[in-house]
């Protein structure tokens, strides 16, 4: 039988439920196109970054990869033009958890950080994941991905930063969709969209393949685990 999605063309969730007995990946498209400053500095040659379209195809070449490896996912924020609320955001999340079981879900939610506002280059810059404050399953999920981003970053020129002050390598902040998740859930920070070694790195293919990488290595070691 052939599950249907829970989120409709429309963006709402369908009241069907799905069964499943296998470990799900949830993604998370960071952020919309009307959201306000989430953007770079225009470069000279007019060319410029929107994370809203670094996000969703995030997620679209790492919901590919999962297909090919028949790992079970689903993509809770479809929409690109309408911002969702966090509040929607996490209880759609928590409607899967529902029908998935909340030990068997993984959130991942996708990001490009900024120290600004996107008008002016900043000289922050680097790769963090998230999670909330105390310790919790998804701190041990969030070191798996660092661990992964930490073999493949540093050989092409990219830097990461890490919180080891409670033993650990991921920043804790208790983010709405975070914290509202029933089950396991990171925030990935994948570099600075407003440092411009990093928002090169990002707009460019090798390094949407290097980002995608980190996270899809990272899910294939959770998924065995689970």
């Amino acid at each position: 039988m052939k599950n249907k999605s829970l989120v409709s063309n429309g963006g709402e969730l369908n009241p069907a439920v799905i069964s499943a007995s296998k470990f799900w990946i949830l993604l998370d498209n960071g952020h919309a196109k009307s959201t306000p400053g989430k953007k770079s500095p225009k470069f000279p040659d007019g060319r410029q970054f929107f994370e809203y379209e670094f996000s969703r195809d995030i997620v679209k070449r790492i919901s590919e990869e999962l297909k090919k490896l028949n790992i079970n996912y689903k993509i809770v924020t479809p929409e690109v033009d309408e911002d969702i609320l966090l509040t929607t955001r996490a209880n759609r999340v928590n409607r899967y958890c529902s029908n998935f079981g909340k030990t068997n879900c993984l959130l991942i939610s996708i990001h490009a950080n900024a120290s600004g506002m996107g008008k002016d280059w900043m000289s922050a810059r680097g790769w963090s994941v998230w999670t909330t404050k105390g310790k919790t399953k998804s701190d041990e999920y969030a070191d798996i991905f660092y661990k992964e981003a930490e073999k493949l970053l540093p050989l092409n020129g990219m830097t990461l930063i890490k919180d080891k002050s409670d033993g650990d390598f991921d920043w804790e902040s208790n983010f709405t969709i975070l914290q509202k998740s029933w089950c396991p859930a990171i925030l990935t920070e994948n570099l600075f969209q407003d440092n411009k070694t990093d928002c090169e790195f990002l707009m460019s293919d090798k390094g949407r393949d290097i980002i995608t990488q980190i996270h899809v290595n990272a899910i294939k070691q959770i998924v065995n685990g689970n």
